[in-house]
């Protein structure tokens, strides 16, 4: 009998292939041949999942997405307010091999998009989404009397985004200074500021253990489709 081959499982393999890649090399190192040869497959099946070269770099990237999106669903369920807040910001923060992995993935891309209108497109929807959960969060938690009365969520959510970006860039290049433990001790620190006063704040969160995602798990309805326009980790 044919053996029967997973696709989904081999889209995976190759865009994990990718992300290793594009860690070790930079963008400009990124090939059909290198991603082969990463993979442990031929160039042939490369080419039988993917368009070209663009095609498997911008799926790599649509995939970092998803499964920040996967992560931040499975984390945040249940949960409300400043509560919810700081899980979301947990599962983004690069702290874990995966996670320092996905960062340096955004760090390539961050290059690259300069001057290409599609990934500019691709990035302002993943930032608008990202805010706008960071926003509803905020606004729950203003409405249960856990932070300031006088706070404007969708500035403070532009600021909570921008902090974010700053420690886990710095994360990737100093790991030492920005270790797993004081990376949530940072943004603790700044949620803790726009906490009422005389309330208690909850303990910082810190990220759960990366496990690997069963592949083909299914998607939250607002993850980005890696065949359609992508979204932000959740969108509003």
């Amino acid at each position: 009998m044919p053996k029967i081959v997973d696709a989904e499982t081999r889209r995976e393999e190759v865009l994990e292939a990718t992300w290793r890649v594009m860690a070790r090399d930079g963008l400009e190192g990124v090939s059909v041949r290198e991603i082969a040869a990463e993979a442990g497959y031929s160039t042939g099946v490369i080419a039988h999942y993917f368009k070209n070269k663009d095609d498997v770099v911008r799926s790599a990237l649509l995939r970092v997405w998803r499964r920040e999106a996967d992560r931040i669903a499975a984390r945040t369920a249940g949960l409300r307010g400043m509560e919810a807040l700081r899980a979301a910001v947990a599962e983004v923060l690069p702290s874990g091999e995966e996670r320092k992995l996905e960062m340096a993935v955004w760090l390539c891309f961050w290059g690259s998009a300069i001057g290409d209108e599609r990934l500019i497109a691709e990035q302002r929807r993943y930032y608008g989404s990202w805010r706008a959960l960071l926003r509803r969060h905020l606004t729950e938690a203003q409405q249960l009397g856990e932070v300031r009365s006088e706070l404007d969520p969708a500035s403070e959510a532009v600021r909570l985004a921008a902090i974010i970006d700053g420690v886990g860039i710095q994360a990737v290049f100093e790991s030492e200074r920005f270790s797993d433990r004081k990376l949530p001790q940072i943004v603790d620190s700044h949620l803790r500021s726009l906490v009422t006063e005389g309330t208690v704040p909850p303990t910082a969160t810190r990220p759960r253990a990366a496990r690997r995602r069963p592949v083909g798990a299914g998607r939250p309805a607002s993850a980005p489709s890696e065949s359609g326009a992508a979204g932000r980790r959740l969108g509003s």
